[in-house]
């Protein structure tokens, strides 16, 4: 086993959740280590989904004016180094092996109440924020990783920028059964006499909520320029932002919702004082790139990786197909986790396919192939359904009994999507 495998297991075994919901537990890591995020800049950016697209264009956007960008996503697709870059390269491997190593020291002399622990999340926080700051980093885009109040990046004092992506219904069992619920505990985000940017398209609800939380904080809110003139195409999307033409690399109509969010945070940064060009937001927002979100990976027949696993996602990927790919003959390799609205993704994912091949992801939590087919064939008995249990059969199957003009998409899970892009990437299909 390589010393970054070794490492990769050390920190994976810390686990999904680590005791009481609270920011104690990083608190005390980060002051271990000697408070690098109180030495750092931040965007905080939270939300449900389209929080890491938001996140990637407005680095992109930072790079360009000559910033020295700091930039967390997560999850990642493939390599867990895409979670922590600077100006768009992954953290080297030997560099998230030397500082896991001081974390996994620094860890050990921490004395922290009985049943608390040091959950992954937390560790890669402080991972980063220790990289970012060695790195001499202008300005981190921070992305939040689960709800907002209780999320190790809310560890952070006030940012130049909080922004709010759109705020829809998932991992109700920790944030709340209600999209006002998820929204009250992601508004924590804001601070004291900080900023909020809010997207565009929000529930009015949720609209409600988040002012409700910056006039308690004294916070300005700021609602997002709405985009226009919105045009879509498998190559990428158009749209105009308070008069400026930008052209994405990345697809679907609510990724120029997207782009106006993070066009208005990078003018509300001119506010405090950081020289942004437009040219500098034209080019980043151009070459910015999602991996597994609506990614065209191959053509003839066109394959589709799109990393959509709960409702709003799905939502987003079946508006593109109504659009842009109406005339049938679409295939789709299916994978889901448990604990997501996973029968509502397949009501709408049956009625748009004409063969679904199911997988079961890489993931405790993962629900069987073989339920999955199941509950496919009770929603839509018409519809073909192949039981293939992993990622390389059902790619191969799908991909050898479509015609050139075909689509296969691979959707219901960032777990699948990564492996179709492992099998992609060492010639299994």
């Amino acid at each position: 086993m390589s010393d970054y495998e070794q490492i990769l297991s050390a920190i994976h075994a810390h686990g999904r959740f680590s005791g009481t919901p609270c920011l104690d537990r990083i608190r005390a890591l980060l002051a271990a280590l000697g408070n690098p995020q109180k030495k750092l800049k931040f965007v905080h950016i939270a939300g449900t989904n389209g929080k890491g697209s938001i996140a990637v264009l407005t680095a992109a956007a930072l790079e360009q004016a000559g910033y020295r960008t700091g930039l967390f996503v997560s999850p990642f697709v493939v390599d867990f180094c895409e979670r922590i870059r600077i100006n768009g390269t992954y953290i080297p491997r030997e560099d998230l092996c030397r500082i896991a190593s001081h974390v996994l020291e620094t860890e050990q002399h921490l004395q922290l109440p009985e049943g608390e622990y040091i959950g992954e999340f937390e560790f890669t926080t402080a991972c980063a924020m220790l990289y970012f700051l060695e790195q001499g980093c202008d300005i981190v885009v921070l992305e939040v990783g689960l709800g907002g109040r209780f999320d190790a990046t809310n560890v952070i004092d006030c940012p130049e920028a909080a922004v709010m992506a759109h705020v829809a219904l998932d991992h109700m069992a920790v944030l709340g059964n209600t999209v006002e619920e998820i929204a009250a505990d992601k508004s924590y985000i804001v601070k004291s006499d900080s900023l909020l940017i809010n997207y565009p398209k929000q529930k009015p609800s949720v609209d409600e909520v988040l002012k409700k939380r910056c006039y308690d904080m004294r916070a300005t809110y700021l609602p997002a320029v709405q985009p226009e003139n919105i045009t879509c195409t498998l190559d990428g999307t158009e749209c105009v932002v308070d008069g400026h033409p930008f052209r994405l690399r990345m697809i679907g109509r609510h990724q120029a919702y997207n782009a106006a969010t993070a066009y208005t945070a990078l003018t509300a940064l001119r506010g405090r004082g950081w020289s942004i060009p437009d040219e500098a937001i034209s080019t980043g927002f151009a070459e910015a790139c999602m991996p597994a979100r609506q990614e065209i990976v191959r053509h003839e027949p066109l394959l589709m990786i799109d990393g959509a696993h709960n409702v709003d996602g799905v939502t987003a990927l079946c508006e593109t197909l109504d659009s842009l790919l109406p005339m049938g003959g679409i295939s789709l390799v299916l994978g889901m986790v448990a604990d997501k609205q996973y029968e509502a993704c397949v009501r709408m994912l049956t009625r748009r396919a004409d063969a679904i091949y199911t997988v079961q992801p890489d993931s405790p939590r993962a629900l069987s192939s073989r339920q999955l087919a199941s509950t496919i064939r009770e929603f839509s008995p018409y519809t073909n359904v192949f039981d293939c249990g992993d990622i390389g059969s059902a790619l191969r199957r799908a991909l050898g009994s479509a015609q050139d003009d075909d689509v296969v998409i691979v959707c219901g899970s960032l777990y699948v999507a990564g492996e179709a892009k492992n099998a992609l990437k060492d010639g299994i299909i």
